[in-house]
């Protein structure tokens, strides 16, 4: 099963992005409100052995972490370059992917190449095929700059479906002592 660990957007948050204006664009695919996350680690292909394991690093990982964690959004719309993904950039939550990180590195081991660094974003849409130079361009710095507490993260199952991957939670796993 393919699994990522996670931090949510609070409701405020989820409403203002719902506002946001992305256009209605056919070669775009927007990500619907249940799936906007920013990643923390992307875990892969996992055995269902190890989910257990996995949820109790990651609750023991974030127990040891002040929290809420702030994570603030913005403050413009851009895509990953070479890549055709429409995101918001995500800051403030590089300690707290470093720690998941260490705690799930035992039971989900590096690529050979290396962890890729942590790339604090949220997904808003993916191009499907070519979009064409304006139509980036046009979606490229939309304004958009939101803060929001991380209270817990999740561990996080990604099922594919005619509509979209279904994101399930598999062990949410609450920040320690108030900072």
């Amino acid at each position: 099963m393919r699994a990522f660990v996670a931090a949510w957007p609070d409701d405020a948050t989820r409403q203002r992005l719902g506002a946001l204006e992305l256009g209605r664009s056919k070669n775009l695919r927007l990500v619907g409100p249940s799936r906007w996350h920013v990643t923390l680690r992307f875990l892969g292909d996992v055995d269902d052995d190890d989910l257990v394991p996995l949820g109790d690093a990651v609750r023991t990982a974030a127990a040891g972490v002040p929290g809420p964690v702030e994570c603030r959004l913005g403050p413009a719309t851009g895509w990953f370059t070479g890549v055709r993904v429409l995101q918001l950039p995500a800051a403030g939550l590089d300690g707290l992917a470093r720690v998941v990180h260490d705690a799930t590195r035992a039971l989900v081991a590096d690529p050979p190449e290396g962890e890729p660094p942590f790339n604090g974003h949220l997904t808003l849409a993916r191009a499907k095929g070519r979009l064409g130079a304006a139509a980036q361009a046009d979606l490229a710095g939309v304004p958009f700059e939101a803060r929001f507490a991380v209270p817990h993260v999740d561990l996080v199952a990604s099922e594919p479906s005619p509509s979209g991957h279904v994101y399930r939670t598999l062990a949410r796993a609450p920040l320690g002592r108030p900072a």
